[in-house]
């Protein structure tokens, strides 16, 4: 391989690793919560967490509420205390979608399930180290955009 084809290759490769190499920064964030359903409402079954930004940045048409970057699953309504990574420069705001899985399948509301409930928050006091919240999972077979004013 002669050099000029050596070279071409050697900023080929560095253009390249460029593009795929972006530098994300992170912010830890824990959090204290409470999942609760409504009195009388089934509770058993276990609770699937979605964090997203609340805004992503963007402008005209590029910006859209709402963008899950993490996802977790908690053993059942109650108490929960998670540590999430909050892309900063993805959007703003701290929202948290939950939604209680009654039949154990994995998927929110699957043919023929009308009782699983969910429910979304926009958390007070982002950006913090420590924030809590309240989520009350009361919308039957409601994905998050459907709440997210």
């Amino acid at each position: 391989m002669s050099r000029a084809h050596l070279a071409f290759a050697g900023a080929f490769v560095f253009a390249f690793a460029g593009c795929i190499n972006e530098e994300t920064r992170l912010y830890e964030i824990e959090l204290d919560g409470q999942v609760a359903v409504p009195n009388g409402a089934p509770s058993a079954g276990k609770v699937h967490l979605e964090f997203h930004v609340a805004r992503s940045f963007g402008e005209g048409e590029l910006e859209h509420p709402l963008g899950a970057f993490e996802t977790r699953t908690a053993l059942g309504v109650g108490a929960v205390r998670e540590t999430v990574l909050y892309p900063l420069d993805e959007g703003d705001g701290l929202v948290v979608y939950g939604w209680l899985d009654s039949d154990g399948d994995g998927v929110l509301c699957a043919p023929g399930q009308t009782e699983e409930p969910a429910g979304l928050v926009k958390v007070a006091g982002f950006p913090a180290h420590t924030l809590s919240f309240s989520l009350t999972l009361r919308a039957p077979c409601v994905g998050p955009e459907s709440l997210y004013p």
